[in-house]
Formats: C-alpha cells, structure tokens, sequence
C-alpha cells in the first residue's frame, strides 16, 4: 500500500528494486503486477470499505486514541478529468473529515455532479463515527441541516458564519456591538513565514438562544474571530484585518477552547490538502476511471496519517528521503506496521 502511495519514485520501480523484500510479505503468484493490473484492480475497488479497514487496521495495530476534535472541507483534484457522476463516472471533488490531535483522516466521500459539498458532507457524517467529536466547518458548511446531522449522530459543531447567512451573521455582530454583553476572549499570535497575525476569539451565552435554536439547533454560543497584523505575499506586505462569526453548540465551550478551535481548524489545509497537491502531487495525477481518484487520494491520506503516528514531524523531507535512498523503504514499511 505504501509503496503504491510514494507516487514520487515513479512507475513501479520501488516494487521492482525491492522484490525480495515485497515476496517475505506477500504471495505474488504470477509475479509482480504491472501498472495496468493494479489501475483496474483500483477502479473497482470498494472505497467505503477500504476506508472501514485501513481504520480498524489503525485501531488494532496503534491503539485508539480519542480525538476530540476534527475539520471536514472538500479539495479537487484537478488533474482528474471527466464527468463526475453515480454510475460510474469520475469522482473528482472530495469532503474529508481530518482529526485535529491525531491527524488522522477518519472519513471520505465523493461529490458527484447531482450534488455539492454540503449534502455529500453530511453523509460523511452518517458514515463515520463522529460521536463526541466537535466538528469544525468553515462558512459553505453554515447551513442548518448540517448543524442537525451532525447532532443526531452524536458530535458538537463550531460552524463560522458569513454572507451566505446574513441575517445570522448580522445578528451575532449586533450581539458584539452592545457594550453590556457579558463575553470572554482568548487569543493567539501568528508570528512566522511572513505573517505577523493576531487573532482574537470572543464567545458569548449572554443573550436568548430560545429563538436562535428554533432554525439553528442546539447554539449554546455565539462568537467572532478577529484577525489583524500582516502577511507577506508575493507583490508586497498585505495589511490583515478581518472579522468572521461563528456558532457552537458545546455547552462546555470555553473560549480558550474556542480558540484552539478555531486554530486547529487550518491543519485540514495546511496538513493535509497542501501536504496531498505539494509533496504528492496529487494535481498532477491522471487516473479517472472507476474508484482509482478515490483511492488513491485517500491512500495519500492514510501514508500522512502513519507518518504522524509514528512521530514524523515534515512529511515533505521524508518523501525526500525516500526518493534519495531506496534502502529507507523497507526500513519505513516496517517502522509503519503495514509488513
């Protein structure tokens, strides 16, 4: 599975250059399988199942480790070309459901053409266990029926709020405003590659949810995130000064927790989606027939996740390793478990 993921060492020449190693672990009757046998072997492969496996496979062999919390957001892949559809057609947009104190991808779907990331996200949500999780969604996924899925499969949700909810979002800044609203802040400092940010989350019960929960259900808090100071960028030094609201339906929620919240939220990007274009390529990939876009971008998934599990700190310079010295693989195959 691994050497099927590290895409970087190109065409089979990992399998090939460690036959002898490959053979102690698996049975290859006919020999090694070509690139066109293990492409049709993924266009048909189940993906919900595989999904199902490799996490029990993580429990068994790791142990689980409660999270309690995790970002869901949907990436393309934009190398994947054709018409995405039910009935065989390619899947080429994801919803991923990414833990934040593991980081591990605990869940999947596809999105096809019939449909967006809302509905699809929120069948993600019926797939996999989310009981006890909160989960963190950015503004596309501030829709009411996300807020009551998530809730009746047992999870908590901090969802932001912005223009596609304007009343609600006019709403909570109104709250903000009147100086006589008992609220409490916590806050961070973003003071590296080029970004000196400040962000402060204020959170608030102080007023009557009652009608609030009428449309939203289950809103304990309201809270906004404010962000100023500078970033770089590539035609000079940007001034940042931002405002989003959000909801949450913990009852517990403080706003140090709030706040970690609201970091963590970026890991999903920073992670896992920029870790899946940048280090593997993932945008450059081809496959489009069957489930193989599918598989082969959660199994992108599942070689971060190991390599979190076993205290990796940058994926980027073990790839790099990996294509350096061929003798790491076999070295990696078994630090990892899946040999």
């Amino acid at each position: 599975m691994i050497v099927f993921c590290l895409e970087r060492n190109g065409r089979g020449k990992v399998a090939k250059h460690h036959w002898k190693f490959l053979n102690k672990h698996a049975e290859f009757a006919h020999g090694l399988p070509c690139q066109t046998t293990i492409s049709r072997t993924l266009q048909v492969c189940e993906v919900d199942s595989l999904i199902q496996a490799a996490v029990i496979w993580r429990r068994l062999v790791y142990g689980w480790e409660p999270d309690e919390s995790a970002s869901f957001d949907g990436k393309t892949m934009r190398g994947v070309h054709g018409t995405a559809g039910e009935d065989g057609g390619v899947i080429r947009h994801i919803v991923s459901l990414f833990t934040h104190q593991t980081q591990q991808t605990i869940g999947q779907v596809g999105v096809n053409e019939k449909e967006n990331e809302i509905p699809a996200a929120k069948r993600l949500f019926t797939e996999v266990d989310i009981s006890g999780l909160t989960l963190v969604g950015d503004a596309l996924h501030g829709q009411k029926d996300t807020a009551r899925t998530i809730l009746d499969e047992g999870g908590n949700y901090l969802l932001f709020i912005k223009g596609n909810q304007a009343e609600l979002q006019e709403l909570i800044e109104d709250q903000f405003r009147d100086p006589l609203l008992k609220a409490t802040s916590a806050g961070y400092r973003q003071h590296s590659r080029g970004r000196q940010i400040t962000t402060s989350v204020t959170i608030s019960n102080d007023l009557d949810l009652e009608d609030l929960r009428t449309d939203w259900p289950g809103v304990s808090f309201i809270g906004v995130v404010h962000r100023h100071g500078t970033r770089a960028e590539k035609d000079g030094i940007k001034q940042i000064d931002e405002t989003v609201c959000f909801i949450a339906s913990d009852m517990d929620l403080t706003a140090q927790r709030a706040a970690k919240l609201v970091r963590s939220h970026w890991q999903i990007e920073n992670n896992l989606h920029w870790q899946k274009d940048w280090t593997f390529h993932e945008d450059r990939q081809t496959l489009r027939l069957g489930a193989a876009p599918q598989v082969m971008t959660f199994l992108r998934s599942f070689c971060i996740g190991l390599m979190k599990l076993i205290g990796i700190i940058s994926v980027t310079d073990t790839l790099q390793d990996l294509q350096l010295d061929p003798l790491l693989h076999e070295r990696f195959a078994l630090l990892t478990r899946v040999v």
